[in-house]
């Protein structure tokens, strides 16, 4: 085993009944004389789980947010009063920026961080933001942001917006949204929280930048609203990229989970609540 990653809270159920889920996410990756803990999910229960599961945060070296959205932030304040101690907390440029959603039948409502800057210092926070395309934070893990946009049947979606400093609403293009490679014997792993980039874009920057075969995929994939061309689409570009590990669950949608699963057979995980995934 090279890693070891931890789903603390995830959208669905543990396969027992017996942990809280929550639309959210929050993994812990453990290997190689590291630990870091990637997403809080949205409200603290991911805590909860994880003292039920026996996993406990000592040694851990640092806390990744990857993107600014409450369900993948909401949890850190609840981290910071439990655990006590400061921590490295690493997020990408734009991490702080209001971010919103906007649907025709319910308007523009607020989706960003539950907390300020701010509100991080008295815990000693040591708040490292990313602004490079790449960077390796310890041998083997790198953080990749800021995702070249060259798939056309990964548009957009123009409902998730950013508030300006004069109070005016932009599109939001998560250049703020960190994605993790793990480096493995076959290749890397790569861990997302939502691919609000799009799930390919993502890949092929990180394929790309890195040089290296994605040998596996886990997290949030944002395909919960793809049509049947763009699910089809992602599905066959993996299969391309000769992906062998497909661990996405959160915010992917329920039916386009069973499309995954049924195209890929054995090569699916079905990364829920409480699972654990050794590499």
């Amino acid at each position: 085993m090279e890693w070891k990653i931890t789903t603390l809270i995830e959208n669905h159920e543990d396969r027992e009944g017996c942990l809280c889920a929550e639309h959210g996410l929050s993994l812990l990756i453990e290997g190689r004389d590291f630990r870091m803990l990637l997403d809080t999910g949205q409200s603290g229960a991911f805590y909860k789980n994880a003292k039920q599961m026996g996993v406990s945060f000592e040694h851990l070296d640092c806390v990744l947010i990857s993107h600014g959205h409450y369900d993948h932030a909401g949890g850190l304040l609840t981290f910071l009063k439990e655990e006590k101690k400061p921590v490295k907390l690493y997020v990408g440029e734009g991490f702080f920026s209001q971010k919103y959603h906007e649907k025709k039948e319910k308007g523009i409502r607020y989706i960003g961080i539950p907390f300020s800057k701010e509100d991080l210092a008295p815990y000693g926070v040591e708040l490292c933001e990313i602004t490079e395309d790449r960077k390796e934070i310890h041998p083997g893990v790198t953080l990749f942001r800021n995702f070249t946009h060259t798939e056309p049947f990964e548009a957009w979606n123009p409902g998730f917006l950013i508030k300006n400093e004069e109070g005016k609403y932009k599109e939001d293009h998560f250049t703020d949204e960190i994605a993790v490679g793990l480096d493995t014997d076959d290749g890397l792993v790569v861990l997302a929280g939502c691919s609000h980039p799009g799930i390919i874009n993502m890949l092929h920057t990180i394929e790309k930048r890195s040089g290296k075969k994605i040998y596996g995929v886990i997290g949030g994939t944002h395909l919960v609203e793809a049509d049947e061309h763009r699910l089809f689409k992602t599905m066959e570009e993996m299969k391309k990229m000769g992906i062998q590990l497909i661990g996405v669950s959160h915010c992917t949608g329920e039916e386009n989970i069973r499309k995954i699963s049924d195209y890929f057979g054995t090569d699916f995980v079905m990364n829920c609540t409480g699972n654990v995934i050794e590499i």
